[in-house]
Order: structure tokens, then sequence, then C-alpha cells
């Protein structure tokens, strides 16, 4: 055992020379970092990119689509194609709802009257004559069994087809719905319809995202500077979100040109890219300011920052940009767009903070730190923490870095930075060095044990029981938990320690509360947005709910069957068609079918054929064919008539048949994504594992990462339906019309990025504890350390990013408002209690298998020993 003596004190060392220009801490030093050698050219071109991405998407916002929900070239979609160029019929764009305050009936009183028809003909008129609108029918111009007149008598239906692809279609309906609503003699006039519901949500999306930021801006800048500690650093996150949004903006209006971009694509990409900023720029500054409180030089700390904490926001980039990736293998538009805008936006937040940060810091240089607006609150708060540490630590000296970044020391005399006293430490590794480096701020002395900051002291204790190496951290591998109680003196760094001292006790309890927030996921009931994702005062919306209620007939929500090629002029075919429709008509769920032949219900004819049968025969000579117009029970677009679906395509037909409508284009959206997903999650998982496993070298840890990533993600979907389909807590969240259902693309959206952002945290964690592991410490004090050193930092940046999702959340459109709470409800869970207590109890129950690793995944750290710090 080594002999604990108490050298004299060493006199403070010389200053070392600058390094030259290019080099490390010496002549033969690694080379200083390209970014920090030309900060200057780096600044400017960085601005100069920032300009012109400016000027590339200023007008990106006219360019977005508020559609792209269902796959191109789905049967719905060619089902529509055969019905407006043969028949003009389908879906269409555009419904009028016209309401009269007298009441219908036959006095020729409602929309019936005299006074109304010629109003409502006037309104017909003027939308007919404008050349965006192909056809129109009305309840006037369609006579009556039609669908288009209210029980009541009251109300009416003006239906418009346009040209036109999805953003043709939307210019018109802005351009024509302030002419053609309002009041008209005695009508009163609104617009509903898919054309006009997707004007109303990108102004909509607009609005919200002005007030987010309204709303976000305030309390995201008070965090900066609490967390950043100075004002210069708070600006950093700033501007490298400002650097990736502008950058995703401009690549987003570039692909505007060549492929459909929904607006979703820049609300979640903007506030995505400022989430990751402060992420990444928070673990680098941090990393940045700790190697500064050790003594080193601006480019060595650079240096080091960049080879540890950006070799993790490296490989956390990768690991966000391969889960938003995994979007682009749906069909979607509205997938793939997100897709598109959540990698450009990852690669350029990384760019931002992997090059462009690393020459801001040097620029600045000492003056990172000035400017401190929170100085007077944090400085007593700094000295009561030293006094009391000093308190329970009275023959030594220990530095602890800050939440902000800085580093406070408590020692009975204050060092200058870079100096310190016999058998001060300068490394993690758990080793004393005579006439090493002591903490920020403070000296280090003979006889005190291990301290966190870095400071060792000579004759430290070790584990219960055992003798402690000389400046040691804390027990040597394989030791319990008592030996590490200087593994963890921050608050995050006591509870790992607190959690491994019973691991089963704290991790099955959590474990088991994550899976009762996923039990609500069993009974998810997925379907697809339609005029409910506004806010139930809009236009559309109203319009949307008075199809539901007074129109169940209309054939805005009627199911269709589109057969070209049955030529009904020959009686052999209509005897076919008229086979079909019977059997069609017995389908569960379907109340009623028309088409050329009559009317059916319940597998057999109710009437023959009527004067407005003729619709169901092409409007020209050419190619014959014909349609079925199917009504079903419930609403359209639930998740009921989608399986009807299901079953009218499962009946045989007696020609080719393409079925259309809105329950039919949520089955193709829910098909697509669910022939899809096991692949997306297939990439996920094993570029996830794969990324993992680069930084870490660990299996166990790239499989445990992802198991626990899982699980908070599936208790986040358990949420999201028990709010926004079962429709408790809208209180808490704010208004919106539950309809009994979950859009199926929120799911996946939420989970790419959720993922992606969990991920993130992760390799932050597990990159400081395999450092900590490699330079010597046990299982215990590695878990509590790295914890210690990271956990502050994470939570900082989830609480930040929960700030900003919190405001996306106050969007009046549901699908924003559900992907807000289930990101920031996702990083809450995961910052606190999945890496604060499930972490930690999982590892300490793994032991050493944590760090066991084949000879082929050994880097040569692993082969060579500990780091060097």
């Amino acid at each position: 055992m080594p002999t604990t003596t108490k050298p004299s004190p060493a006199p403070n060392p010389a200053p070392e020379p600058s390094p030259p220009p290019g080099r490390g801490d010496g002549p033969g030093g690694p080379p200083v970092p390209f970014a920090v050698r030309h900060r200057h050219l780096v600044s400017v071109v960085a601005l100069l990119l920032m300009a012109l991405s400016g000027l590339i998407g200023r007008d990106v916002a006219d360019r977005l689509s508020s559609g792209g929900i269902v796959p191109p070239g789905a049967e719905s979609m060619r089902a529509e194609e055969v019905l407006r160029d043969r028949f003009g019929a389908g879906r269409p764009e555009m419904v009028l709802l016209v309401r009269t305050d007298g009441a219908g009936g036959p006095g020729g009183r409602g929309i019936g009257a005299p006074a109304a028809v010629a109003a409502g003909r006037a309104v017909e008129r003027r939308l007919a004559a404008d050349p965006g609108v192909e056809r129109v029918l009305s309840t006037w111009s369609a006579g009556p069994g039609t669908g288009l007149r209210s029980r009541d008598g009251r109300s009416g239906l003006v239906l418009a087809w346009l040209r036109g692809g999805d953003h043709q279609r939307g210019k018109t309906a802005e351009r024509v719905v302030p002419g053609v609503t309002g009041r008209f003699g005695p009508l009163e006039v609104t617009a509903g319809g898919e054309a006009p519901t997707r004007v109303e949500v990108a102004r909509q999306a607009s609005r919200d995202a002005r007030l987010s930021e309204l709303v976000a801006l305030p309390v995201t800048v008070t965090l900066l500077l609490l967390v950043f500690g100075s004002l210069p650093a708070a600006g950093l996150p700033v501007l490298v979100g400002v650097f990736a949004a502008l950058g995703t903006t401009a690549l987003l209006r570039g692909l505007t040109g060549l492929t459909e971009v929904s607006v979703y694509a820049l609300n979640i990409g903007t506030a995505l890219a400022f989430a990751l900023a402060i992420d990444y720029s928070l673990f680098l500054v941090s990393r940045y300011r700790e190697e500064r409180a050790r003594g080193a030089e601006d480019s060595a700390a650079l240096r080091t920052a960049l080879r540890t904490a950006g070799r993790a926001v490296a490989f956390s980039a990768g690991t966000v940009a391969c889960s938003m990736a995994a979007l682009l293998v749906f069909p979607h538009p509205l997938l793939r767009s997100l897709g598109f805008a959540g990698v450009a936006v990852t690669v350029m937040a990384a760019v931002g903070s992997l090059v462009v940060l690393p020459a801001v810091l040097a620029l600045l240089g000492d003056r990172l730190d000035r400017l401190d607006v929170f100085a007077r609150w944090r400085r007593p708060r700094a000295a009561a923490a030293r006094s009391t540490e000093a308190a329970g630590c009275p023959d030594g000296a220990e530095g602890r870095p800050e939440a902000d970044g800085s580093a406070t020391g408590t020692a009975p005399g204050e060092a200058t930075r870079g100096t310190g006293v016999a058998g001060a430490s300068d490394a993690a590794d758990g080793t004393g060095r005579t006439g090493g480096t002591g903490a920020a701020g403070g000296t280090g002395r003979s006889g005190g044990a291990g301290a966190v900051d870095g400071t060792g002291r000579t004759g430290g204790t070790g584990a219960a029981g055992g003798t402690g190496r000389t400046g040691a951290w804390g027990a040597p591998r394989g030791t319990g938990v008592a030996g590490s109680a200087a593994a963890g003196r921050g608050g995050w760094g006591r509870i790992a320690l607190a959690v491994m001292r019973r691991p089963l006790a704290t991790g099955v309890p959590v474990a088991c509360l994550l899976v009762l927030l996923t039990v609500p996921f069993a009974d998810v009931r997925f379907a697809m947005s339609d005029d409910r994702v506004l806010p139930a005062s809009s236009a559309a919306g109203g319009v949307g709910a008075a199809l539901r209620e007074d129109f169940p007939g209309s054939p805005v929500g009627a199911t269709t069957i589109a057969l070209p090629g049955l030529d009904t002029r020959v009686p052999a075919r209509a005897a076919e068609l008229d086979r079909y429709a019977r059997r069609v008509s017995a389908v569960d769920g379907v109340t009623r079918v028309d088409t050329a032949t009559g009317t059916y219900a319940r597998g057999r004819l109710v009437t023959g054929p009527s004067p407005s049968s003729a619709r169901f025969l092409p409007r020209r000579s050419g190619p014959g064919g014909t349609y079925l117009s199917v009504a079903m029970a419930g609403e359209p677009g639930g998740p009921a008539g989608a399986d009807r679906v299901g079953a009218i395509r499962a009946v045989p037909a007696p020609a080719p048949a393409r079925v259309g409508g809105f329950d039919a284009r949520v089955a193709d959206v829910r098909g697509a994504i669910g022939d899809r997903l096991p692949l997306a999650l297939t990439l996920v998982g094993v570029s996830m594992v794969v990324l993992v496993l680069g930084l870490t070298r660990r299996p166990v840890l790239a499989v445990k990462a992802l198991v626990l990533n899982t699980l908070s993600l599936c208790a986040t979907f358990g949420a999201l339906v028990f709010v926004f389909q079962q429709g408790h807590l809208t209180w808490l969240v704010g208004d919106f019309v539950t309809t009994g259902s979950l859009d199926v693309q929120i799911p996946v959206v939420t989970f790419c990025v959720a993922f992606g952002l969990s991920m993130d945290y992760e390799c932050m964690l597990l990159s400081r504890m395999v450092e900590e592991h490699r330079a010597g410490a046990d299982t215990v004090t590695a878990v509590a350390r790295g914890l210690d050193r990271t956990a502050r930092l994470f939570t900082w940046s989830a609480a930040i990013l929960a700030v900003v999702m919190v405001a996306l959340a106050t969007s009046g459109l549901v699908f924003l408002k559900a992907v807000g709470v289930g990101l920031a409800l996702a990083a809450v869970l995961d910052a606190t209690v999945v890496r604060g207590l499930l972490v930690p109890a999982v590892m300490r129950l793994a032991g050493r298998a944590n760090w066991w690793a084949p000879a082929w995944l050994r880097g040569k750290e692993d082969r060579t020993g500990p780091l060097v710090r």
C-alpha cells in the first residue's frame, strides 16, 4: 500500500508559451481544428450562406401544400380520375353551404322560396364563371333525390369541381371563396370542402407559427440566459438555429419545384432547428468551458471539446437524421416532405454546431462569459454552494461545473487557472499526479478525498473496506456503490447513486409506470384528418359538421366504385352490374347503393332506374363504363368506414373496380403506412444500433438504448391516444374537436422525431459514461459521474424543447397540437424519468456486461488503456 504523505506545496509553474498557429499545445501537438484556425473565414462564409438561404427561401410559404396526405397512385385517386374524366362525378373540391332563415315545406319557403332560388342561382353562376372551376352542381340544378337538400329544407349544397392539382385548386379556392360567401338576399353562404379546408389550414398554420414564436420567445430567451450564463453564450444556439432554419427553408424552396412539400414541414422543421441547435450548442459550450476551467488555452479547449462532445454531437446528428430519413420510405407526400425537412435541418444544425460554433467561440474568447444578466442571483447561490461544500470537505478543495457551464472552486485558498499543489489531478482517470493541474478556481491538497471536478488528493479513500489509490476518484472496479460516494457530488450524481443502491426498487416501478402510460395505445383507432383538424369555429369546420349531421346522403361523403370496363349498354353486362350491386349492398354497414340499374339495399333491388340514374352513364360517346355510389353507416373518414372499404374491395366485381371516396382514401393512407412501417422501423432500429455501436463500441449499451427509447415512446403514444382520441385533458392542451380516432400520420411523425431526439440525449449520456469508464472508473462511478456531467445539459435542453413544443401545441390545428404535445411529453419523460432513473438502474443491474465488446469492435482506446484527457 502506498505511503500517504503531505508533500510541500509546489511553486506555481511558469505560463507555457502559446502554441504556434495551426498546432495544439506544443510544436508536436495535434492540429487545431480548421474552423478555429480559419475562424474569420468560416464566420464570413456562414453569414453569406445565411443571407443567400434567406433570399432563396423568402417565398417558400406561398409554394407549400396543405395536402399531400394520400399517396400518389392510390386506388382511391385513380377512381377519382375515372369519375371526373368520364362521368363528371367524384368528390367535389369545394362545397358551399347555403342557409335561409325561412322554414322549408309545401308553402315554398326555405331554400325553395323564389327569392332563395334566385339568389342561389346567382351564386351558382358566379362560381361557374371562374376559369378555375370545371363544373358546378347545386340543389336547384340537380333536382330531388340527390342528397343536396337538408331534411328540414332550410339548407342546401352547391358543389364545385376545380381544375388542376392540389396547389392550383387551393389558389382557385382562395380566389373564389370571398366572392361567393356571405349574405345573398335571404341566403347565408359559407364555404367548405377539401380545397377551402386546405386554404384555411395554410392560413391557420401561418398564424400559429407567429403565435408560437411570441409565446416561446420570451420563455426560451430567459432559459437560454439561465443555462448558458451570459448574453453572448445564449446567442450562440440562436445563431446555430437561424443558420439551420434558413438552410432548411432554402432546401424546401428548391424541393417545391420537384415535389409536393407540406406546410407542416416548415413548422416542424423550424421548431426542430432550434431544438437541435440548443442541444448541440449546450453540449459543446459546456465541454469547452470545462476544459477552459482546467487551464487549457482556447484552441486546446476547443480541440478537446470537438474531440469529445463534438464526436457525440456528430453521432447524435446521425441518429436524428436516420430517424427522420425513415419518413422517406413512405409514399405520402406529407411524410416525405417532413423527412426531407428533418434530414436537412439536422445536417445544417450539425454543421452549424461543429463548424460555425467553434469559429465564433474562438472569436469570442474570454468575452464569452461577459454580460451575465442573472449574475446578481447566480453569485450568492454559487457562494452558498462553496460554503456548503467546503464545510463538507475541510481537508481539501473541489471545483464543480455549474449548470451554466462555468466552474466554481471550493477551496481554502483560490488557485490561478492551470495551477495546483502537490497531489492535484487534471484528469478524470482516478490518478493523482504531483504538480498536476487543479480544479477551476480551487487547489487540491494532500489528504482529501477525490472530488467530482477532477481534483485528486493524495490518500483518497476508495471503496468500503478497500484502499484508495493516490488521488483516486472512487472505488476500484467491481466495488459497491458505497465506495463511489465521491463519484456524483451534483444533484443528478446523487440521484444516480441512490438509484444504483436499490436498482430493482427504482427500475421496476418506473418501468411499470411507463407500461401503464402505454395501455391506452392498445385501443388506438387510426383514421385521417378532415375538416376537424381546424377549430370548430372555422368556416370549413362548420360546413363539415353540417354535412355530417344534415346531409347523410350527399355525394360528398359517399364511397364510389368505378367500373370503367363495364358497358351497361349491353344487356348481359347490365345484368352483371345488377348482381354486383346486390352483393355490395349486402356488405355489413352499407345502407344503400345507387347505380345505373337502380337503388339497392340489404342485398336486393329497392327501386329501378330513374331519371337521376343517367348520371351513372358516361357523359360523352366513347369508352363505356359506369360507377356505383355507396352510402354507409357512420361518419365518413372513420376507422369503421375504412374497414368497410376493405370488405367492398373484397367483393368479386364483373370488371376491374376502383373504389374511391373519403373512406377509401383513409383505407389507402392506412394501408400504405402499414405496408411500409416494418421497413421504416427496421431502418430506424438498425441505424440506431449501428450508430450507438460506433460511438460506444458496446453492444449491450446499444441494445439498452434501443429498448428504453422504444418503451419511452410507447408511453408517449399512449398519452396521445388518451388525450386526442379519447378526449381527456382538453382543458390542459386547448380545445379541439374529438373524433374518437387518431390521425394515422401523427404517431409516425412523433416516433421519427422523438426517437431521434431521445437518441440524441442517449448519445450525450453514453459518450460521457464510456469516457469515464475508459479513464478507469468502475460501473457505478462511470454512470454516476457521466449522468452528473450530462444530465443537467440534456435536462435543460429538454426543458427548452418542451417550451418550444408547448408553444407549437397552442396551434389551432389538431395535427400540430398533437405533435407538439407528443414531442414535449417525450422529451420530458426521456430526460428525467428514463435517463435519470431507469438508465442508472438498468446499467447497475447489467454491471460489467455494459462494457463488454468483442475484439473486432474494440477501439484503440480500449486496447491501449485510459483516454488521455
